[in-house]
C-alpha cells in the first residue's frame, strides 16, 4: 500500500470511531474530541504524504496511544471506539515502517 492510501485508511478508521462514539448508549464527548484531534493530525499528514518523515508519524502514534489509554474504560460503550483507534494505529505503524525503508 502506498503511504497516501495507508493515511486514507487511517483516516477512515478514525471516522468509524467518531461514528461509534456518537452512537454509544452513554455519550462521551471527550471521546469525540480526542478522535477529532487525531483525525485532524492524520488529515494534515495526508495533505502532504511525500513530505512527511518518521518523526511526525512517531508523534502522531504517541498521541494516539495516549488517547487509547485515556478512552479505554473497558466498557461496551468504548469498545468500538478503542478498536477503531487500534486499527488506525496499526495503519500508521505500517506508514512508519515504509518510511523507515526509504
Amino acid at each position: 500500500m502506498s503511504i497516501k492510501s495507508q493515511l486514507n485508511s487511517t483516516r477512515d478508521f478514525l471516522m468509524v470511531g467518531i461514528r461509534a462514539s456518537s452512537r454509544a448508549a452513554v455519550q462521551k464527548p471527550e471521546a469525540e474530541r480526542v478522535l477529532q484531534a487525531c483525525l485532524d493530525m492524520v488529515e494534515t499528514l495526508g495533505r502532504r504524504p511525500t513530505e512527511i518523515d518518521v518523526t511526525e508519524i512517531e508523534m502522531t502514534l504517541s498521541v494516539m496511544h495516549k488517547a487509547v489509554t485515556e478512552l479505554d474504560d473497558e466498557t461496551a460503550g468504548t469498545r468500538a471506539v478503542v478498536s477503531s483507534m487500534q486499527n488506525a494505529i496499526g495503519r500508521l505503524q505500517g506508514v512508519r515502517a515504509e518510511l523507515a525503508v526509504r
